[in-house]
This record gives structure tokens, sequence and C-alpha cells, in this order.
């Protein structure tokens, strides 16, 4: 049993392994105890999937928590999406009858939901971390100006999520000062990225992400920092401005010594340019 089962969701696992390789670098390096999430399925992907069979999200989900319930260890998560698919459900299951009815539906799977597992989001991991953050940093990102994109699935509902604030994204703003790196747009509202448009309504998509990038530039940020693998691909696929993204532990990776070939850099759409990863090589 561990402490932590690391649940990397499908985003992560099947287009951003690499995401997932900056994450276990800095659980490693901060001396986290941690496995990976044993027999792991979908979340339910929390916007349109979960829409068309509640009782389908809510058995899957079910059958994840059990798991963690099972070890006793928490499920942490790398995906904002699927924290909020886990938060969301755990919520629902609270509830007796849907509980029991939903454990009925998973009975075959030989598993069991009591309604004890717990879900932390890879940021609120690293915000209960400021010590080891600044005990084990070796380099300081002082070269990073940062623009804060938290994302809408780790926000809101907040009474809910309860991983950040509602407005400005605290904890994201607090980790990347620990590290050194200047936040020179930390909005009081934090914007959706229009990913979930994306496909669906592309020209109102796009409009929603340029909005973000313009005013992100106009801030003077050289680089974006999002704790979430879905709006990470929409900044570093689908923007036309150049402005590069980081995902969080990407940048915590980075701090605590790792290279940018250790943690799959290259495999950005938008590189960092020169200055930055200049700042990120150097001790």
């Amino acid at each position: 049993m561990t402490d932590y089962l690391l649940f990397p969701g499908c985003l992560i696992s099947t287009r951003l392994p690499f995401l997932e390789a900056s994450s276990r670098f800095v659980l490693d390096r901060l001396g986290v105890d941690y496995s990976s999430f044993p027999d792991s399925t979908c979340c339910v992907e929390p916007i349109g999937l979960r829409s068309l069979g509640k009782d389908t999200w809510l058995g899957m989900s079910a059958r994840l928590l059990s798991i963690a319930e099972e070890q006793d260890s928490t499920v942490l998560s790398l995906c904002n999406g699927c924290f909020m698919s886990l938060i969301e459900a755990k919520h629902e299951l609270a509830d007796s009858a849907t509980r029991k009815k939903i454990n009925d539906i998973i009975e075959p799977t030989g598993h069991r939901y009591a309604g004890g597992a717990e879900v932390k989001h890879f940021l609120q991991l690293a915000h209960e971390r400021e010590d080891d953050l600044l005990g084990r940093a070796v380099r300081k990102m002082d070269g990073l100006r940062l623009a804060l994109h938290p994302g809408c699935h780790i926000m809101r509902p907040s009474e809910i999520l309860r991983a950040e604030r509602r407005y400005s994204s605290r904890a994201l703003a607090d980790v990347a000062s620990w590290i050194g790196a200047t936040v020179v747009d930390d909005p009081e509202w934090a914007q959706c990225c229009g990913g979930g448009l994306a496909g669906i309504a592309d020209g109102i998509s796009s409009a929603i992400l340029n909005e973000n990038v313009a005013r992100f530039r106009e801030g003077g940020a050289n680089c974006i920092l999002t704790p979430c693998p879905f709006c990470f691909v929409q900044f570093d696929v689908r923007q036309k401005e150049g402005i590069p993204v980081l995902y969080l532990a990407e940048l915590l990776a980075l701090a605590l010594g790792a290279t940018p070939e250790k943690i799959g850099l290259k495999y950005h759409r938008t590189k960092l340019p020169d200055p930055i990863a200049t700042a990120a090589r150097a001790p």
C-alpha cells in the first residue's frame, strides 16, 4: 500500500506521456510515496461523455474510487478533468441511495465503494510541499515571466472541488513564486481556454484562445503555466502567437534538476525559446 495512486488520465497516457514523466520526476525528487493506479479505466470525460450517461459515469468513477479505497490510498490526479469527474462523483455518491444503486451496477467487477476514498490534484500536493520545493530546488526559474491558466475544472464548482479559489488562482501563483518565477498575469476570473469547443465550434474556440493569449502577451509573459493537460494541448497546438506553455510538473521538474531532454520538452509543438531554455538549464 502507498499513500497515493497516480492517475494520469487518458489524455496524458495516450497523447502526452512526457507530462507523466515530468510528474514522476517531481514526485520522486520530493520523496512522495506513490504507485501506478492498478487496472485503471477512463474516469468518463466530465463535459460531453458524462452527460450522455450519468449512471455510466458514476459506475466507472465508483469503481476507480473503490480501488483506491481498498488500498487505503489517495487518488493523485494529473488532470483537471479527471479530478473534477472523480470529485463530483464522490459528491454524488455520498448519497446512500445513489451509492447503493451504483454499487449494484459495479458488483460484477468485484468492487464496492463505501464512500471513503480521497482524491487530490497534483497542484494541491505541490502546494502542500512549500518547504520541500524551497529546500530541494536546484534552479531558480527567474527567467520565466508566467501567465497563469489554472483551467476551469480545478476551480469551479469551488464549493465541491475546493482545490483553488473561485476567482484568483492563489495555489498556482504560490507554487510558481516559490521556485523563483515571476507571475505577470494572475487573472481575477480565470477564463476557459476554449478547448471544449474545438472540433464543435472552432471559430468560437479560436476566439477564446486568442483572447487569452493576447492578454498574456500584453502582460509581458514569455510562458504560460497550466496544471491541466487539456489546456496544455489548446495552448501548445492551437495557438498561433508562439507563447510556449509549461505543464506545472514540467516547471517543477526543471526547478528540481531535470534537463529539458529528461522530461521531453522537445515534444512541445510550441518550442521554448533559447532564453527560457537557457535559464532552465543553468544551476
